[in-house]
């Protein structure tokens, strides 16, 4: 049966398992952003800031376009005085009254023909006398340039005027001679012309007046609306601004790479993602993730130590769900591996063990990891001998099964010396022997057996199981990795059974309530679940 289809696409519930999940990798991207910004906030040298205003008045003659007779914008008006303001005669000027010309920044004021300057500096007396320069050079400019814009008609209508002063000396002189000599005829002509002379030369003097008026009040257009002034604090750095910014991109940014890294993650960390990579085999178990549960030197059955601990109700759970799979065919036997090391093989079976054991069974745990054994290391038992010594013949099994001190009916049978060539010794006839004779004596065996994809000896194994269980571990075990496991152990016919998930968060266990505890199962007492093949002989 293929796995059934997943989406790739992420639901509300989605988004916030990954948040709980990733919360302490987005926390820490958070903090480094924030702390990163603020400490370079406070480094920084403080910069004031100080603004004077210009109004520049537009010249009605301009409001309506002479050619189109259109109206003019006056917000162009206003982006050609920024030009002018930032011009090289007015940065000139202001390099003459300051030693220097710092640069300024200009922009038109809104919906109103005016200017800001702004001037920043290091130095807030310093920003002031910038911003106030520039606007003085720019009124100063504008004034000289109106004023020289009419020095020339001025000096033409004067001249005008003074050819007019020189025809009209004339006229006066030939006038007075024509009079002096009695000669009347021809003279109303020159009285005449004198006339039109003496208004021609009134217009201009009245048309000069006009321009001298014009030029003092073109020379007034720009006006000087607010000085600058001292500013009080710094317009940079802002370390409470720079850190609520920070703050929000760190988060952005955290989780940001929190789902990228969802997305590039490929291991399993809920029930979902098992039942994805390993369908349709069931996830018959999710144990919740245990301090310290991969310390090689000091290993722990939670069973025992923590007995009625929501960890080992988990595990009871999960011999509850073993038994069910017993209904339909005899289940003596019980393989149990994971796809590779250090996710978890071993306590699980030595924790299935005990619950089964305190369930009314007799359980013998026989550890064939002969490449890394360490069931014995969790009972505190010896590894001088044990399963290669059986099979070599050097002790009888009765002498190689030893009992686990403080839980009735549970027995170890160890590794032993490790031999030389595993996969060999548990492919022999002497070891299925070694098997039967062992479910003579119990009512179930649990088998720890090596991991599937670095060695064969699980696959080899696997002929003399009734069930096999894979384990793995939330955060460690890959997806791939438990898929290519059941395509190996399928290739050799193994009697899977399901998997189970050690390591879940609260989270990753996405309800499913392994939180929930029940007073400890004692040796004497079954509940009805118990009640399978297991105890058929």
């Amino acid at each position: 049966m293929p796995p059934p289809e997943t989406t790739s696409q992420l639901g509300l519930r989605d988004y916030l398992r990954v948040a709980r999940q990733r919360k302490w990798g987005i926390a820490l991207v958070t903090a480094t952003v924030t702390v990163a910004a603020l400490s370079l906030s406070l480094l920084q040298t403080p910069v004031y800031q100080s603004t004077a205003r210009l109004l520049v008045t537009q010249d009605r003659s301009s409001v309506f376009d002479p050619v189109t007779g259109q109206r003019s914008f006056p917000e162009r008006a206003v982006q050609g005085e920024i030009l002018v303001l930032q011009s090289e005669p007015v940065r000139s000027e202001v390099h003459r009254r300051l030693g220097s010309a710092p640069e300024v920044s200009a922009t038109a004021i809104p919906d109103a023909d005016g200017i800001e300057v702004v001037a920043r500096s290091h130095d807030p007396e310093w920003a002031v006398r910038v911003a106030d320069a520039y606007a003085n050079s720019y009124i100063e400019f504008r004034r000289a340039q109106a004023v020289a814009s009419l020095l020339g008609p001025g000096e033409e209508i004067r001249e005008r005027i003074a050819e007019l002063q020189a025809e009209l000396d004339e006229l006066d002189t030939r006038i007075e001679a024509s009079r002096s000599a009695e000669v009347t005829p021809g003279d109303g002509g020159l009285v005449a012309r004198r006339d039109s002379l003496v208004e021609q030369q009134a217009l201009f003097k009245r048309k000069l007046d006009e321009l001298q008026v014009d030029a003092s009040v073109k020379g007034s257009e720009t006006l000087l609306l607010a000085s600058a002034s001292a500013p009080t604090s710094p317009v940079s750095p802002r370390p409470l601004r720079d850190g609520v910014l920070a703050a929000v991109v760190g988060l952005l940014l955290g989780v940001g790479l929190a789902f990228l890294r969802e997305q590039l993650d490929d291991t399993l960390r809920t029930k979902e993602d098992v039942d994805a990579a390993a369908a349709p085999l069931p996830v018959l178990g999710l144990v919740p993730a245990v301090p310290g549960w991969k310390n090689r030197s000091r290993p722990v059955v939670v069973s025992l130590s923590e007995p009625s601990s929501p960890v080992a109700e988990s595990y009871r759970s999960l011999r509850t769900a073993i038994q069910f799979t017993g209904f339909d065919r005899p289940l003596r036997v019980l393989q149990v591996t994971s796809p590779s090391s250090s996710e978890g093989k071993t306590t699980t079976l030595a924790n299935l063990a005990v619950a089964l054991a305190r369930s009314g069974h007799s359980v013998v745990a026989v550890c064939c990891d002969l490449r890394r054994p360490r069931l014995h290391d969790f009972f505190g038992l010896s590894n001088s001998v044990g399963f290669t010594s059986v099979l070599m013949g050097e002790v009888d099994l009765a002498q190689a099964v030893q009992a686990v001190p403080g839980v009735e009916r549970l027995a170890v049978l160890a590794s032993g010396p490790n031999p030389p060539n595993p996969s060999e010794l548990l492919a022999s006839r002497r070891s299925a022997d070694v098997f039967a004779n062992l479910q003579a004596h119990a009512d179930i065996v649990l088998v720890d057996c090596p991991p599937v994809l670095p060695v064969t000896d699980a696959a080899v194994l696997a002929g003399v199981a009734d069930a096999t269980m894979l384990v793995g571990t939330a955060g460690v075990t890959r997806r791939r990795d438990l898929s290519r496991a059941i395509e190996l152990l399928r290739q050799v016919d193994a009697p899977l059974v399901g998997v189970a998930l050690n390591g879940v968060t609260e989270e990753g266990a996405y309800g499913y309530g392994y939180g929930y505890t029940s007073p400890q199962s004692g040796p004497s007492a079954r509940s009805p679940f118990s009640m399978s093949v297991l105890d058929e002989r």
